[in-house]
């Protein structure tokens, strides 16, 4: 048996990976999201990712969820995250930076230390995806929360990939950038006023276009990359690199 824990499962990505990985009996599929337990998210832990200190009695939940079970793999996927604030850097205030921050860095890294913890002694292989973007490389107007906390969490997955490395064979940490995928951020994305964020146009399209990819594909790839074993320790992939 694999064990799968995911967090973000409310809709996008986080929603499609739930759907894609229970389909396989071989995986047990537990997701923390800030909504309660539903027929699609049986076993859902309820947790608001921004609330750092809930993290550790959220994951002693997902410890009594597994009871005495052992598994040949263990995944985190580190998906919730959040576009927000929008806007000139000199127009964004200290509690929306917090927040971005919080939930796209903190968070992921306080998850990531608590899921290495839980999963030591009851699997063979372990394994924690942060799901990344394209903006930690590349820099965006009116993104400066967003460009900054996604490349601080490519950077904390390589420092904690060392880590792994030295300290924990069995552990593996990277990071995966999904692409242009046609969720509901991508639409907040395009109702944004093009004075707060001036490549709007661009977004949308990639709409109109027929760019954006359907996130049960995208779930189906990542998936397959996991069960592949080719998201190895310390990587910052691209999907789109590794799907052609």
């Amino acid at each position: 048996m694999n064990l799968a824990i995911i967090t973000g499962t409310t809709k996008g990505i986080g929603a499609a990976l739930r759907d894609v990985l229970a389909m396989d009996k071989n995986n047990i599929v537990i997701t923390l999201s800030r909504a309660p337990a539903t027929t699609e998210s049986p076993f859902n832990v309820t947790l608001d990712v921004s609330d750092l200190g809930a993290i550790e009695a959220a994951f002693a939940s997902v410890v009594g969820r597994m009871g005495d079970q052992r598994f040949d793999r263990a995944v985190l996927i580190n998906n919730a995250g959040v576009v927000s604030p929008v806007g000139a850097f000199d127009k964004i205030g200290a509690t929306e930076t917090g927040h971005s921050l919080i939930v796209n860095v903190a968070a992921p890294m306080v998850l990531s230390r608590q899921f290495a913890l839980a999963t030591r002694r009851i699997a063979a292989q372990r394994l924690i995806v942060n799901i990344s973007s394209g903006a930690a490389k590349r820099a965006v107007a009116g993104w400066s929360a967003y460009c900054a906390a996604k490349a601080g969490l490519e950077m904390a997955t390589r420092a904690a990939a060392l880590d792994a490395s030295r300290n924990d064979p069995t552990l593996s940490i990277c990071s995966l950038a999904p692409g242009v995928v046609d969720t509901p951020m991508q639409g907040l994305i395009r109702d944004t006023n093009e004075t707060e964020f001036p490549d709007v146009e661009r977004f949308r399209a990639m709409k109109a276009d027929g760019v954006l990819r359907d996130a049960h594909d995208v779930a189906r790839d990542i998936a397959a990359l996991i069960a592949g074993g080719r998201l190895t320790n310390g990587g910052n992939f691209d999907i789109r690199e590794m799907t052609q």
